[in-house]
């Protein structure tokens, strides 16, 4: 920068001074063009020949040296890519206000749980199927939104994520070489709207232990009278107690649920109460922070209650 500014006041005090040396030597012989008088002569002169220096000096720098070229052409490559930018901010803003996200940045898609130090080929497997179920949630939300917009729907089969190998090979070496439990999860990278292809990445980390095998997770009094709403505020009692215990949910649910068969045993179950029950919650299996909520519901019967005391006469 300091060499810039000398060659700067050294190419003005040069022209300063031969420009005034020409007018000198013109003014001296008292030369006329265009039958202008010789002073004015000597001006013109002196200023078209100060303009030629510049420009010659300029010309000569920008030959031998690529940061002056760089800086008289830089202008104008900087007003097309000021341009350019500005076509495509205009572009994506129209893109975001037509399309709908399917993923947001960093939202998890799917999750899972997986023992540390299984063999590397069941791990890979395990990997792979998460991937698939990911992918499968992808195509899932794009025909929701397909449906809704009444434009085709994409099929199952379809590839619409996208995940770099080398995170896959890490993620398989970590839990290979491990000991403990782990909670896999497929996360949006970034921001990912209608119809486009999700790139995701996978995340693994040590889960802890929720709720061990045969652990209540809830244990809810009924009512013979209001058995039917009771059991849907159960239902959602449920989930809430396993996410405040510590089961993360993915979109807002933390699965599990119960077929029509077990549902319809239940009822059964529950119309045979002639008094207050309570329905319980008990986990199945050990659970983990990433387990899907995997319970059985069962009806216990209430204490009965206490019959009326039978009043006593004396004769």
């Amino acid at each position: 920068m300091v060499a810039v500014y000398i060659c700067v006041m050294l190419l003005a005090a040069g022209i300063a001074y031969l420009g005034n040396q020409l007018g000198r030597s013109i003014g001296k012989r008292k030369m006329s063009i265009c039958r202008l008088r010789p002073r004015h002569t000597s001006m013109i002169i002196t200023s078209c020949t100060g303009a030629f220096i510049a420009v010659a000096t300029l010309t000569i720098f920008a030959c031998v040296s690529e940061p002056v070229r760089e800086l008289l052409g830089g202008l104008e490559n900087l007003r097309r890519e000021e341009a350019d930018l500005h076509r495509r901010i205009d572009a994506l803003t129209q893109t975001l206000s037509e399309g709908v996200f399917v993923w947001t940045m960093g939202e998890p898609i799917v999750h899972m749980t997986l023992p540390d130090g299984l063999p590397i080929d069941r791990t890979r497997s395990a990997l792979t199927g998460l991937l698939a179920e990911a992918n499968t949630r992808t195509v899932l939300r794009n025909n929701k939104i397909a449906k809704e917009k009444k434009e085709p729907l994409l099929k199952v089969t379809d590839l619409l994520i996208d995940s770099e190998d080398s995170d896959y090979d890490k993620v398989a070496e970590k839990l290979t070489a491990g000991n403990g439990v782990s909670g896999l999860r497929v996360v949006a990278k970034f921001n990912c709207l209608y119809r486009q292809k999700a790139q995701v990445k996978l995340e693994s980390w040590p889960v802890k232990l929720v709720f061990k095998k045969g652990d209540e997770v809830l244990r809810k009094e009924m009512s013979v009278s209001g058995m039917v709403t009771d059991f849907y505020q159960f239902i959602e009692e449920m989930k809430a107690a396993a996410i405040k215990k510590g089961i993360i949910p993915i979109d807002g649910s933390v699965g599990g649920g119960i077929s029509e068969e077990e549902f319809n045993e239940l009822q059964d179950k529950m119309n045979a109460q002639k008094s207050k029950f309570y329905l319980v919650a008990k986990a199945n299996r050990d659970l983990y922070e990433t387990n899907s909520l995997d319970v059985t519901i069962s009806v216990v019967p209430g204490p009965k209650p206490a019959e009326p005391a039978q009043e006593s006469y004396q004769w």
